[in-house]
Order: C-alpha cells, then structure tokens, then sequence
C-alpha cells in the first residue's frame, strides 16, 4: 500500500463584521455597465424585429382575406354594386362560416356569373393556392432573415464593447506604472 501524501492547501479567510472568520466567496464573473447596455438592447432589437416579422410575413387569414377581397373585386366587374353597404370584415365572415368554395359558388349564382367569369375566378383560385403554398417556405425565409439580421448588428456592437473594454483596460494598465 502506498502512503498518502500529506500536501498543503492554502486557505485564505476573512473575519466578518461579526468576527468570525469565513472563506471568501470565489470571484463572480460581473457583467459590465456596457454589456447590460449591449443585452437591453438586443433585447429590444428583437422584439422590433418579432413585430416587424408579424407585420410583413402573411398568414393564412391574411391570404384568406386577400382572396375573398379578389373575389369580391371580381364580382364587381360583373355587377358595379356588389357588396355594396357591407363590411368588408361582415363578407370575411360569411364566406368563412360557409366555406370558401360554397362562398364562391353561391356569390356566382346570387350575381349570376356564368361560365364567362371562369377565367377571373379561375385566376384567384390559383393565386390563392400558390399563395398557400409558398406559406411555410416565406415563413421559413423571413425567420432566417430576422435571425441574420439580429445576429449581424449585435455581434458587431458586442465586438466594439470587447474593443473598447480591451482599450481602456490597456490605458488603465499604462498609466499604472
């Protein structure tokens, strides 16, 4: 068996205002007044950017609306008073409640919009699947670009802060000695 080493430890204490003596607290790593500068206000970036984000990209009600107001505007080239006196969120409504192909159908017929009308309807129907499929690759594209778009400007402001606190821990240093 081989015998233990018997190895020193240094231990250095401090006597607290109650006079007993206790082992220091090991240094924390203190955040600076500039990076709390720097993570409020990537912080805030960020939110702007999330709201930016929801304002711009569309959604599936923002593409449903949009088609039921091409479907009205087609209607009105049939009949200039279509929809006349009603809200646009009343028509949103009822087509949503119906369906949008009942919707349609029953606007043609009410209207009496026959096969002379196919080309227009036939045009929003497909800008209105086009627009849904291409939902989750614009999503996907605006999430990446908010990302980028938060990544760049914050890393170069967080490597200006290190610069400058590299700087001034420098001058402190120099004038020291």
């Amino acid at each position: 068996m081989t015998p233990k080493k018997n190895t020193a430890i240094d231990v250095t204490l401090e006597k607290s205002s109650t006079g007993t003596w206790t082992v220091p607290d090991l240094p924390r790593h203190q955040i600076r007044p500039w990076q709390r500068l720097w993570l409020t206000s990537g912080i805030i970036y960020l939110l702007l950017l999330i709201v930016s984000y929801y304002m711009l990209v569309p959604n599936l009600e923002r593409i449903e609306r949009k088609m039921v107001f091409s479907v009205t505007e087609e209607v009105r080239r049939y009949d200039g008073l279509a929809f006349a006196g009603e809200s646009p969120r009343k028509i949103f409504g009822i087509a949503r409640s119906q369906g949008y192909t009942q919707w349609i159908a029953s606007v043609r017929s009410a209207y009496r919009i026959g096969p002379e009308g196919n080309a227009g309807f036939d045009r929003v129907e497909q800008a209105y699947h086009d627009a849904i499929s291409d939902l989750p690759s614009k999503r996907s594209l605006g999430m990446m670009i908010c990302f980028v778009a938060w990544l760049m400007p914050m890393s170069a402001l967080y490597a200006i802060g290190l610069v400058i606190d590299w700087i001034k821990r420098g001058t402190h240093a120099i004038g020291g000695k």
